[in-house]
């Protein structure tokens, strides 16, 4: 039981070491400024804390046993129970395990944030290199129309912006602190809740103390949050693993992150890539198990503490799922040139074509778009690309199909098949493949890529002004 579940697994409990400590100091400063200990027994135990962080707090941990009340065990073994005896006055096992997630996970973010920005950073670099790069674009595995390369990148950019968004916004969620919850009705102590929580960097306290100890949604929150944004890093993955399959070859991977064959000497194997598809396909079916053993009864014990073990694992998981794709992406070779003779293939610009139609033709867009049906049909039979239409074809499909031609010139069949004058038609769609909007998508994404490295930046520094104030009032207690 002590190997799998109770006090857990050492390597989940170490994650936690910080937190305990310092909910071992802070709750101890608490229970002196409410005078239900004494000046001598606070300075005996904050002094014997320190003495454990002289030793190293891992090492006494874990020769203690690892569990949430290990600096307990310590100071009763340093300083004397007649000391140690009072540290978890109004507080419970229920306490430590409901703060140290929320704690553990609100300095884990800034880590996250950073991760997701480089990679942002990353996509937009490349991007901006590729504004005319043109490529297929794909539906259904299809080619559909084109597109260009940097377009394309700030398509998966957007996505991680939002994995921003969604961890800070998980930061928040999380400012609330349950100490001084006890096991879900508090206790009859005194205890500011509000102070304890401003020496541990917490936001405000839970107002509902049940709510505080057994707080499941956020917690399936976390979880969710660290799932989609695997589950993106899972969907460039793919399309890059795809991308460097010998019958595409658009782009190569730096050697660093492939591997060889031991017996096929020529083979250069996506290594990272196919890590991250693996262990993200993976920690994507983990959020079920997770769901399912966070909707068992809300008073569990293996929710509270099993739930949170998971949440790290899934954390460790994106951050290098996150650093690989910001290596991979910025130091990748793409084949500009196989790009652009693919662009046009499949007849990718028949929307174009119709959209030419309507136009000269001053008919219904599903007329044109029928007109252009029959022409592909006729032509794919035929064995003919785009570059041998010419305007007697549509004109005669025009008049079978809406009884008159439409008259267009073979000038106007030339810019709408040209994949990259496709782009430059866009330009007057926000957010299109057109070079002009994919730098003004460029330059509003490094601005809002800015701004979430200050929030980031901000939280931490809030943070890291907690820990030192928790440091300031022990010395002031050690030192009066």
């Amino acid at each position: 039981m002590q190997k799998r579940f109770y006090p857990g697994p050492i390597s989940n409990l170490r994650r936690s070491y910080t937190a305990f400590h310092s909910f071992d100091k802070a709750h101890t400063i608490a229970l002196l400024e409410a005078d239900l200990i004494t000046p001598e027994i606070a300075r005996a135990i904050l002094a014997g804390l320190r003495r454990m962080e002289g030793e190293g707090i891992e090492v006494i941990r874990d020769r203690m046993g690892g569990g949430r009340h290990s600096g307990e065990a310590f100071l009763t073994e340093t300083i004397g129970a007649e000391y140690a005896g009072w540290i978890n006055v109004g507080r419970s096992s229920g306490d430590l395990d409901a703060m140290s997630w929320r704690f553990n996970l609100r300095r884990r973010l800034p880590a996250l944030l950073m991760r997701l920005n480089d990679l942002r950073g990353g996509l937009l670099d490349v991007a901006g290199q590729h504004t005319t790069t043109i490529m297929p674009c794909y539906s259904i595995g299809q080619h559909a129309q084109c597109t260009s390369f940097g377009h394309m990148l700030l398509s998966w950019e957007a996505m991680f912006a939002r994995d921003a968004q969604r961890a800070m916004a998980l930061h928040g969620e999380t400012g609330g602190s349950p100490t001084g919850s006890g096991i879900m009705t508090g206790s009859p102590f005194p205890i500011s809740r509000q102070r304890t929580a401003e020496l541990l960097g917490f936001d405000t306290v839970q107002i509902n103390t049940r709510d505080a100890v057994v707080n499941l949604d956020t917690l399936m929150h976390a979880h969710s949050v660290i799932a989609i944004c695997i589950s993106n890093a899972l969907s460039v993955a793919n399309d890059l693993y795809l991308w460097t399959m010998t019958e595409f070859k658009y782009l190569e991977l730096h050697d660093s992150y492939c591997s060889t064959s031991s017996i096929m000497p020529q083979k250069k194997n996506s290594w990272a890539l196919a890590w991250i598809r693996g262990q993200a396909s993976l920690a994507i079916g983990r959020l079920s198990g997770v769901f399912t053993l966070l909707k068992m009864e809300s008073d569990g014990l293996e929710d509270t503490l099993m739930a949170p073990w998971q949440l790290y694992e899934a954390m460790d998981e994106v951050e290098d799922m996150l650093a690989m794709l910001h290596g991979m992406v910025t130091t990748m070779t793409v084949n500009v040139e196989r790009l652009a003779s693919l662009a046009g293939h499949g007849w990718t610009q028949a929307a174009d074509i119709a959209a030419m139609i309507m136009v000269k033709g001053h008919i219904p867009w599903r007329d044109a778009h029928q007109i252009v049906a029959h022409l592909v049909r006729e032509f794919v039979d035929a064995g003919k690309s785009p570059e041998d239409l010419l305007p007697a074809d549509i004109d005669r499909l025009a008049e079978q199909l809406i009884g008159r031609p439409v008259s267009v010139t073979k000038e106007d069949i030339g810019n709408s098949i040209d994949p990259l004058q496709s782009l430059y038609n866009r330009g007057h769609v926000t957010g299109s493949p057109a070079p002009a909007q994919v730098a003004a998508q460029i330059d509003a994404a490094r601005s809002r890529i800015a701004e979430d490295h200050d929030r980031g930046e901000a939280n931490e520094a809030a943070l890291a002004e907690a820990a030192k104030r928790l440091e300031e009032a022990v010395d002031a207690i050690i030192g009066a």
